[in-house]
């Protein structure tokens, strides 16, 4: 469905954070509204993955359904709106981006801050 792009204000968010016995959780958490892209957030868990290896489990808590349009290259003005190009999922401030689970060791905050630096937004990191 092919809709206009609007603004992302900023407005107070406070997520909802559960902690559960006998089990480390750590969060991935934007500082700053903005847009993220299908790709990025693929690339995300990707590095995720090949960093925590098997034990770990990466629940992702943004899904991108917003389509976005443009237009080919070259082409003049008019001729209604373009076909969509790439989807993205816009967050606010403070919202869980990525919450990885282990019931055993240590979560590497090192690779979790490798997985942030693919966001186009600010970031933080929380352990329970």
């Amino acid at each position: 469905m092919k809709r206009h792009k609007g603004r992302i204000t900023y407005v107070p968010y406070r997520p909802k954070i559960e902690k559960v016995e006998g089990q480390k959780k750590m969060l991935l958490v934007s500082k700053e509204p903005g847009r993220i892209t299908e790709t990025q957030m693929k690339a995300v868990i990707m590095i995720l993955k090949r960093k925590l290896g098997k034990g770990n489990k990466i629940a992702v808590r943004v899904f991108p359904h917003l389509a976005v349009t443009a237009k080919p290259l070259e082409v003049r003005m008019g001729k209604g709106k373009g076909s969509i190009d790439h989807r993205i999922s816009r967050i606010r401030a403070n919202s869980i981006i990525v919450e990885i689970h282990t019931r055993e060791g240590e979560i590497s905050e090192k690779s979790v801050r490798a997985a942030g630096s693919k966001l186009p937004v600010r970031y933080g990191i929380i352990n329970l």
